[in-house]
């Protein structure tokens, strides 16, 4: 065996070993480099938000309507609320309509959610024979003033007509739902929040 063949056999090992460090270096310091671009280029970050419905801000409670519901706290359900500055009409329910089918998806988790209705207004006897169709439906009294009075840092269209809301065990009103929206928009944030909340 000449010494050029010596000299290949040693140079091969010492390659393959020389690729194998490049490669973990490049393991470890690939992702951080990648990551690093991303922060600084602003590529391919996911937004941070993660509900589909609007955000209540700032925050709201039951009590800023005079709501009265209870239980409220740990282990108190989820609401779907619908309110009405006044009398329900065939928006108001729709909507009642919507929280009910909202609430009927939710499945086996149904039991840690209510659906109701709060208004300032009287029910009409026609209005109410309907809202019988709705046997677990939740009635409540809004305070009129108080509602508009809290909704003056809010969107103009949240102060009109019927709107549903998710409030959530503690009486805090989280999220809004917009009309003519998905109602499945709202669906998937209430079934996020019940699987990461301990609180309902």
């Amino acid at each position: 065996m000449s010494a050029t063949d010596n000299s290949y056999n040693n140079q091969v090992p010492q390659r393959r070993g020389q690729l194998k460090l490049l490669a973990i270096i490049a393991v470890v310091v690939g992702p951080m480099l990648a990551a690093w671009v991303m922060v600084k280029l602003d590529i391919g970050i996911p937004d941070s938000q993660t509900n589909r419905t609007p955000l209540v801000e700032p925050a709201m409670s039951l009590g800023d309507w005079g709501i009265g519901l209870e239980p409220v706290g740990y282990g108190a359900p989820w609401r779907l609320l619908v309110t009405v500055n006044g009398d329900c009409d065939s928006a108001c329910l729709e909507l009642v309509h919507t929280a009910r089918q909202i609430h009927v998806a939710l499945g086996r988790e149904s039991g840690r959610a209510q659906h109701v209705l709060a208004l300032s207004g009287e029910l009409e006897p026609a209005v109410a024979a309907r809202l019988d169709e709705f046997p677990r439906l939740a009635h409540t009294r809004l305070d009129a003033t108080a509602y508009q009075d809290s909704l003056h840092q809010q969107p103009e269209h949240w102060r009109q007509g019927a709107q549903l809301w998710l409030v959530d065990p503690l009486g805090t009103v989280v999220l809004h739902h917009e009309q003519g929206e998905p109602a499945k928009r709202l669906l998937d944030d209430l079934k996020y929040l019940m699987k990461v909340s301990k609180v309902g």
